[in-house]
């Protein structure tokens, strides 16, 4: 009777002990809520224009919800120039390459920027003709992230 009971207690706890276990770590996706880059983009009447921009997306569909530019023209004739713009933007990918996306960003007061974001994190600056901005050697100027901030799905 005690050879029963014993292995009904040992059996019982081994179910309790299986009933704990949970499931592997679900996968989670990340949205980059928040994208900051920066860097000096060529100027043809300064020594270059310090920019910083803030992507914003929403939390839950990742879809672009806003940005914010800040640029500050460097040693400009009559002192330096400060120019802040904000809006909405879009992302496209650029001729079907999902290695290459395509930004647009619409200012409320403005025309329209367009940067192509690499897969290393970088946005490179396109001209009106969408061809990219270097620098005066030649050189392709990119903005570099700089911050980044996720949320999960």
């Amino acid at each position: 009777m005690k050879a029963i009971s014993r292995t009904s207690l040992i059996a019982a706890g081994l179910l309790l002990l299986t009933a704990c276990a949970s499931d592997p770590r679900p996968q989670h996706d990340f949205i980059r809520v928040m994208e900051r880059f920066g860097g000096t983009l060529p100027c043809s009447d300064c020594q270059g224009i310090h920019t910083d921009l803030i992507l914003k997306r929403n939390a839950s569909t990742g879809a672009p919800a806003g940005f914010y530019l800040h640029e500050v023209r460097i040693d400009a004739p009559g002192g330096e120039r400060v120019n802040s713009v904000w809006g909405q933007w879009s992302q496209y990918d650029r001729d079907g390459n999902l290695q290459s996306e395509l930004y647009v960003l619409q200012p409320e007061v403005g025309k329209l920027r367009r940067y192509q974001a690499s897969a290393d994190g970088k946005l490179q600056p396109l001209d009106d003709r969408g061809n990219p901005i270097n620098s005066a050697e030649g050189t392709p100027v990119v903005l570099k992230r700089l911050a980044s901030e996720v949320a999960t799905l």
